[in-house]
């Protein structure tokens, strides 16, 4: 027999950890779990536009990375969380968080997870009102974040 990879998980159930303190939100949708690594470095250069460095020294590329906004979104709740760290935010609180999504295992354990440095909200979108549509009211915080980490369910 060989080992073979462990399969994917097959359900899309996850959770988010808004770094509060308090326990984990219920989201129905988590956007933006993405980082994308500069192929080339840029060169760096003195004022003039010579390249800086030392003779016969090649320094290790460095590779910068950039990632989007994350976006999580959930239907509307009693729950004032988001709306209030946003309006901290607005009235010049500085409350920085580390954001945790965790992806669940069959169990509803916490199998795998991304860390999102030093959020902050940078948006919130509320429901589109419309009598002639049935559907549920949902609202959405977009966070800017610092970079991504993987993490272990065992690391949250």
């Amino acid at each position: 027999m060989t080992d073979r990879p462990a399969d994917p998980y097959l359900r899309h159930r996850f959770d988010v950890d808004v770094g509060d303190g308090r326990p984990p939100l219920g989201f129905t949708e988590v956007d933006g779990l993405s980082v994308r690594v500069q192929t080339r470095p840029p060169d760096e250069r003195d004022r003039r536009g010579r390249a800086i460095g030392r003779p016969g020294v090649s320094p290790a590329p460095r590779r910068r990375t950039a990632s989007p906004t994350l976006t999580l979104r959930r239907g509307i709740t009693d729950d004032r969380r988001l709306w209030d760290w946003l309006r901290d935010w607005v009235d010049g609180t500085v409350d920085r968080r580390d954001v945790r999504v965790f992806l669940l295992d069959a169990t509803g354990e916490r199998a795998r997870g991304w860390r999102c440095l030093d959020a902050e909200p940078v948006r919130w979108e509320g429901p589109r009102l419309a009598a002639d549509r049935s559907a549920a009211a949902t609202e959405a915080l977009e966070l800017a974040h610092e970079g991504i980490e993987a993490i272990t369910g065992d690391d949250g």
